[in-house]
């Protein structure tokens, strides 16, 4: 797969797109001509900006006239935002890859209904209620330094990077990078799922113990270490970043476990309070149509779920070397299972006990 043009990401630097033209709501059916909706559509997200770029450029260059003000958060950070607001405002669109926190905010009663046509297009796994929408298909993946593992075997499952880590120990000694599972939302999902998905996920965090594995809030920080040759491996990575990252740096290796690969999906809801509720509509149907999937799949840093979008982000190409095993966590309440207190907290204690983690301040 190739590495596709970023186009206009510089516009997103200042945090919105402002551009001439139409107004939103003449795009629209008579039906919703009359709610007039404000020209602002503030957006609360919990993705790198040059990573949403591309859809909404987009959906701006549809749309003109229209101020997208795009403030991004962590993924926690976001969920506390929403549920404790600093000021009086609310976003028109919530979006994070932390699916449990986002179905627990849905669950609250923080979001309303979205009922389209467009929705046929997504996977059933992708909606909940109509209320919760993922509109990305992410791999979960291992990312490796391509210099350090010159001449060594990769290990393409989970099963074969335990066996490494054991058997390979002074290599691996604090070279290992995850998410700490403390203060990153998406890594918290990811390390509980995979405890609901496999056998040998308490012998695997056993071995990342064992290397002294470094822990890390942010995705971008345990790339920059891998690039840099501080680290070896990542584990657990979100595979959209990582794809994109590996795309313009040679010196990173992206590799999508063989035996079953988790998919995270990042989600968006419409919360109750939008002010601009037109608005947040149409930029949600964009992000769900398959002209949207279709810019994500040939120009993002995200993985568009269409299954009939076709380009370098797509799950077609994902599937180009060889059949994957993926598993995609599907919207619904069980993800809020591990977000119960005296839940989060056993596993919590117990990953820490496990993983004997050599602590990174953020």
């Amino acid at each position: 797969m190739k590495r596709p043009l970023q186009g206009l990401a510089c516009v997103m630097l200042l945090g919105a797109i402002v551009l001439g033209g139409r107004h939103l709501y003449d795009a629209m059916s008579a039906g919703t001509r009359a709610e007039n909706a404000p020209p602002s559509l503030l957006i609360y997200s919990a993705t790198d900006r040059i990573a949403m770029a591309p859809v909404l450029e987009a959906f701006a260059l549809r749309y003109p006239d229209v101020v997208l003000n795009y403030r991004e958060y962590n993924t926690m950070e976001l969920d506390q935002a929403m549920r404790n607001p600093a000021r009086d405002e609310s976003p028109d669109l919530v979006i994070s890859s932390a699916m449990d926190l986002q179905i627990r905010l849905v669950n609250d009663g923080f979001a309303q209904a979205f009922e389209d046509p467009v929705l046929s297009e997504l996977p059933s796994w992708a909606n909940w209620r109509n209320e919760a929408f993922g509109f990305s298909y992410e791999p979960i993946v291992f990312v490796y330094n391509k210099a350090a593992f010159s001449g060594k075997e990769l290990p393409k499952t989970h099963e074969a990077l335990a066996t490494a880590l054991r058997s390979d120990g002074l290599f691996f000694q604090h070279r290992v990078g995850s998410y700490d599972v403390r203060t990153s939302g998406v890594g918290y999902l990811v390390a509980s799922q995979d405890e609901v998905t496999s056998s040998i996920s308490g012998r695997l965090q056993e071995s990342l113990g064992r290397a002294f594995t470094r822990v890390y809030c942010c995705t971008a920080q345990i790339l920059d270490a891998i690039s840099d040759g501080e680290l070896v491996l990542g584990y657990n990575m979100l595979g959209s970043y990582a794809l994109a990252r590996a795309y313009a740096d040679p010196r990173l290796g992206v590799i999508v476990p063989q035996d079953y690969a988790l998919v995270v999906s990042r989600v968006a809801f419409i919360p109750k309070k939008a002010r601009n509720l037109t608005g947040a509509r149409a930029l949600l149907r964009f992000m769900l149509s398959f002209e949207g999937q279709q810019v994500i799949a040939q120009h993002g840093d995200l993985v568009a779920i269409h299954p009939q979008a076709t380009g370098p982000y797509s799950v077609t190409a994902l599937q180009q070397e060889q059949t994957l095993n993926f598993h995609p966590i599907a919207l619904g309440p069980a993800l809020m299972v591990y977000l119960d207190q005296s839940k989060r907290r056993r596993f919590v204690s117990e990953w820490q006990n496990a993983l004997l983690y050599d602590p990174v301040i953020p």
